[in-house]
C-alpha cells in the first residue's frame, strides 16, 4: 500500500466533527426545507428566538414577558409550529416560564389535533411537557413552591393544572392500544405512566437516554392520578397482546416505565405483571434467545428490580440457577446476571449465587465481562457476606494465591485486572499497565470489608513509585478515599501510607487526581504529618506553582505563610480548626447524626 493511500485511509477514518443544533437549524433555513408548515418569515422568527434562548436573561421577569411574547406570536397557529423542528424545541424550552392562560389556550388548540400530535415526530415532546409542567403545577407542594419556582401557582390554580393534566392523560391511556406500537406515540404514553405516578421529567431534553426513574423525590400526586396509574396497568395487563410486549423495543420500554411507577403504588398488581411476564412470555427453554435479545433482556432486569423477595426468588430460580457460568459471558446477557445480584437483599440467595459463580471468575476476567465481578464485590460489601472468601477467588483467578511474595500484589493486581504474569511480563519491557474502572472501583469495596488486611497490607508493600502511579490515576485516586475513610483500617496504616509518599508530594500535588489524593491524606494527616508535607512542598518553590493543580495545592495549604514563618502557620492552622469545628453542624449536618 502506498503512503498517499495510507492517508487517505487514515483521513477517511477521522470522525467528523459533529454540527450544532443550531447549525443544522440555520442549513435548514438556508435550503428552505421546513419540518412542518410554517411559513418562511415564522420559521426566521423561530429560529431568532432559539438563539436568543440559549442566552441567559438578565432577569426572571425579562424571561417571562419574552415568553408570553412568543407564544403570542403562535395563536391560531399553534399546531403548526409544535409540528415544525424548531418551533417544538422553542414551545417545549419556553413552557416552564409559560403562564396558566397560555397553557390552557394551547391544550384548547391541540384538542382537535392530538392523535396526529401523539405521532408526530416533533408535536409529540410539546405534548410530552404539557403534561409533565401540568403534573409538576397541580402537585407541587407550598415549600417547593416558595423555595424553587419560575412561575408562582396560587391554591385555586391547582386544581386547574390537574384538570388538564389528567385530561390529557386519559386521552392518552383510552388510546393506548393504538398509541403503544406507535413510536413517537409510545413516548407520550410513557411520560403519561411517570406522571400519574408523580415522576417528572424537568431535564427538557428528549435526546437523551434517561436513567431508571428516581422514585425518592417523586410528586405527591392526587389520588385520582394513583387510580388512574392502576386502572390502566391493570387494563394493560388484561390484553391479548400483552405476552408479546417483552419482545419488542417500544413495548418493552412501556413496560419497564409501567414497573417502575407501579412498583410502590400497588405492589401486588405489579407482583402479578411480573409473573406473568415470567411464567408466560419469556420460557425457559429458550434462554440465550431473550436475554440476548435487548428488549426481553432489559425487560428482565427491571423485573428484577421492582420484584419483592418472594418473586425475586422465583426470577432467580426460573432463568438463573445452575446457568449463572453460560449467562455471565454473554455479550448481553451478563447485564442481567449483573442486575440479579445488585437486587438480590437476601444473604441465602446471594450465597447460592456466589458459589456457583466464583467457579466461573477465570472465565469471566478472560472475556472481559468485569462488571459482573464488581457485582459480586458490591453484594459482599453490601450483605456483609462471602467477604473473605471473594478476596481468595479474586487470588486464584489473579494467580496470585500460591506465594506470598506475589499475594502482596493483589491490590495492584485487581486494580488493573490482569494476571501476575501480565504484570511482571509488562515490567519487564517496561510497559505501563493501566487501572481499570471496574478493578478500581472492586479495591475501594474490599477496603470497606469487614477484614481488609490483605489489601492494606498489598499497598503498604507497594513501591512508592507504584503508589504514586495509582493516586495519579483517575481511577486510582478514589481508592485514596475509601483508605482513609475505611472504619475497619486504622490510624496506623493510614501513617505507613503517608510515610511511603513521602519525597513524592510535590509529584502527587502538581497532578489532576494526584492532588486531590493529596487532599484526602491531608485530611486524616496529624500536625507532625502535615509539616513534613509542607516543608516538601515549601522546597519545591516555583515548581509546585508551575501546574494549575499545585498553584491550588499552594493556596489551599498556604504553602507562602508557612515559607515566611512556620509558628504562624501553625497558629493559623489551630485557628482553622476551632473554626471547622464549631461550624461542624452546620457545614455536616449528617455527622452530627452518626
Amino acid at each position: 500500500m502506498s503512503s498517499d493511500q495510507g492517508e487517505n485511509i487514515k483521513k477517511s477514518m477521522k470522525r467528523k466533527k459533529k454540527r450544532s443544533h443550531n447549525q443544522i437549524m440555520k442549513k435548514m433555513a438556508r435550503s428552505r426545507s421546513y419540518a412542518g408548515e410554517l411559513e418562511s418569515d415564522a420559521y426566521q422568527y423561530m429560529l431568532r428566538v432559539w438563539e436568543i434562548i440559549r442566552n441567559e436573561f438578565s432577569t426572571i421577569d425579562d424571561k417571562l414577558i419574552f415568553t408570553n411574547n412568543v407564544y403570542e406570536q403562535t395563536i391560531n397557529h399553534e399546531v403548526d409550529y409544535a409540528r415544525n423542528q424548531i418551533g417544538s424545541r422553542v414551545l417545549e424550552s419556553l413552557m416552564d416560564y409559560a403562564n396558566l392562560e397560555t397553557i390552557k389556550r394551547m391544550i384548547l388548540a391541540f384538542q382537535n389535533d392530538l392523535r396526529p400530535m401523539c405521532s408526530d415526530r416533533f408535536a409529540s415532546h410539546v405534548l410530552q411537557k404539557l403534561i409533565c409542567v401540568c403534573t409538576d403545577r397541580g402537585n407541587r407542594t407550598l415549600e417547593k413552591s416558595t423555595n424553587n419556582f419560575l412561575i408562582e401557582i396560587k391554591e385555586d390554580e391547582k386544581q386547574k393544572y390537574n384538570e388538564m393534566s389528567l385530561k390529557l392523560c386519559k386521552y392518552v391511556i383510552n388510546n393506548m392500544e393504538e398509541f403503544a406500537w406507535d413510536t413517537y406515540a409510545n413516548h407520550v404514553l410513557r411520560t403519561v405512566f411517570q406522571c400519574l405516578r408523580g415522576v417528572v421529567d424537568k431535564s427538557g431534553d428528549q435526546s437523551k437516554k434517561k436513567s431508571p426513574p428516581c422514585l425518592e423525590s417523586v410528586l405527591k400526586v392526587d389520588q385520582s392520578f394513583l387510580d388512574l396509574l392502576v386502572d390502566s396497568s391493570r387494563r394493560m395487563h388484561n390484553w391479548p397482546q400483552f405476552l408479546e410486549f417483552g419482545h419488542h423495543e417500544l413495548t418493552s420500554g412501556l413496560l419497564q416505565t409501567v414497573l417502575y411507577s407501579l412498583k410502590d403504588v400497588d405492589s401486588d398488581l405489579c407482583s402479578t405483571i411480573v409473573k406473568k411476564i415470567i411464567l408466560e412470555s419469556f420460557t425457559a427453554d429458550d434462554l440465550t434467545g431473550f436475554l440476548e435479545n435487548e428488549s426481553s433482556s432489559r425487560l428482565i432486569e427491571v423485573c428484577l428490580a421492582v420484584a419483592n423477595v418472594k418473586t425475586f426468588k422465583k426470577i432467580y430460580k426460573r432463568f438463573f440457577i445452575n446457568k449463572l457460568g453460560q449467562l455471565s459471558v454473554m455479550r448481553k446477557a451478563n447485564f442481567c446476571v449483573q442486575r440479579l445480584i445488585d437486587n438480590c437483599n437476601t444473604k441465602e440467595i446471594f450465597e447460592e449465587i456466589f458459589d456457583e459463580i466464583t467457579i466461573h471468575f477465570e472465565s469471566i476476567l478472560q472475556r472481559g465481562f468485569t462488571g459482573v465481578l464488581f457485582s459480586v464485590a458490591d453484594a459482599c460489601s453490601r450483605l456483609h457476606s462471602k467477604q473473605g472468601p471473594f478476596i481468595n477467588c479474586l487470588m486464584k483467578i489473579l494467580h496470585c494465591e500460591d506465594d506470598s511474595m506475589k499475594q502482596v500484589q493483589i491490590a495492584r493486581l485487581t486494580a488493573s485486572l490482569v494476571t501476575f504474569e501480565k504484570l511482571e511480563q509488562a515490567k519487564k519491557e517496561k510497559q505501563i499497565v493501566p487501572l481499570q474502572l471496574h478493578g478500581s472501583l472492586i479495591v475501594q469495596l474490599m477496603l470497606n470489608f469487614n477484614k481488609p488486611i490483605k489489601i492494606v497490607n498489598s499497598l503498604l508493600a507497594a513501591d512508592s513509585e507504584e503508589l504514586v502511579f495509582i493516586f495519579n490515576d483517575m481511577q486510582g485516586s478514589r481508592i485514596i478515599d475509601c483508605f482513609m475513610s475505611s472504619q475497619y483500617i486504622g490510624e496506623k496504616s493510614r501513617e505507613k501510607l503517608a510515610k511511603k509518599l513521602q519525597g513524592y508530594w510535590v509529584q502527587l500535588a502538581c497532578n489532576t487526581h494526584g492532588s486531590r489524593s493529596l487532599e484526602r491524606i491531608w485530611e486524616k494527616a496529624k500536625e507532625n504529618q502535615r509539616i513534613i508535607i509542607m516543608e516538601e512542598l515549601t522546597r519545591a518553590g516555583e515548581s509546585l506553582r508551575s501546574s494549575k493543580t499545585g498553584r491550588i495545592i499552594s493556596t489551599k495549604f498556604n504553602v507562602p505563610l508557612f515559607a515566611r514563618s512556620k509558628k504562624e502557620w501553625l497558629e493559623s492552622q489551630g485557628k482553622d480548626e476551632k473554626t471547622k469545628a464549631l461550624f461542624a453542624d452546620i457545614i455536616n449536618p449528617d455527622e452530627k447524626d452518626k
